[in-house]
């Protein structure tokens, strides 16, 4: 009996959850000439600019509008950056965005070793000893992104849309207020 009752609080939980997780966003996707016209400089130098920016080209859900669960928080300091948000990315369920920020003036030796080894292969060993692959930073150096497509693998081949995306977000994010 005891069973029954956790399985239906558990079910009432997830119910809740879903419930919670279920409303729409606002589609404000630039496209054709507006995309054209899109530059990062009229986006603050920060963090949310940053997402702001990235969203406004349709890569990403908009930060304001967290009634659907757009984002999850990552534990940032954990790679020693100063905050952190992973995406599902808006065209494709099989690819996560996560982007962080890193405060320049206040690096301790985890977020040294991360950004190094980032600069030097675009991969860092996480906490568990795996290899991140598929890790850029940013030219100014204040943002690392963590661009993860499942669909992409060795066989994939660069005039494919997946990998055409890719190439595009990771040339935005890079070029993002570069010094």
């Amino acid at each position: 009996m005891k069973r029954i009752i956790a399985l239906l609080l558990c079910i009432g939980m997830f119910a809740a959850v879903a419930a919670g997780c279920g409303g729409t966003t606002k589609e404000e996707t630039a496209t054709g000439d507006e995309a054209k016209s899109l530059k990062a400089s009229d986006y603050k130098d920060d963090f949310n600019g940053l997402c702001t920016y990235l969203s406004a080209y349709g890569y990403i859900n908009p930060l304001e509008d967290n009634k659907g669960v757009t984002y999850t928080v990552m534990k940032a300091e954990i790679i020693g950056a100063k905050q952190g948000r992973r995406f599902t990315a808006k065209k494709s369920k099989d690819t996560t965005i996560e982007i962080y920020e890193y405060d320049l003036k206040k690096l301790d030796d985890t977020a040294k070793d991360v950004i190094e080894s980032v600069k030097n292969d675009g991969t860092f060993i996480n906490l568990v000893g795996e290899t991140v692959d598929d890790v850029y930073m940013s030219n100014n150096g204040k943002y690392l992104m963590i661009y993860n497509d499942t669909t992409i693998n060795a066989d994939t081949k660069e005039e494919e849309d997946n990998y055409k995306t890719r190439a595009d977000i990771v040339k935005k994010f890079k070029a993002f207020h570069e010094k």
